[in-house]
């Protein structure tokens, strides 16, 4: 899980690539991922607000380890 920065900085580059996009469908689906991390920013601070979270550290989730 990325901090509320770092998704916002994913949003930022698909805002980007979307206003580059030379077809239109491809600008749509820019500007859909990059409303996308912008949710997983505004719900990661909420979360942060309601205590749910103690900080804005990224969390690393370990791989089960299926050997």
């Amino acid at each position: 899980m990325r901090t509320v920065a770092e998704y916002l900085s994913k949003a930022a580059e698909f805002e980007a690539m979307a206003v580059a996009a030379p077809i239109d469908v491809l600008r749509k689906r820019y500007d859909d991922i990059a409303a996308c991390y912008r949710l997983l920013a505004k719900e990661r601070e909420w979360l942060i607000g309601t205590g749910a979270l103690e900080d804005d550290k990224p969390i690393t989730l370990k791989r089960p380890d299926y050997s």
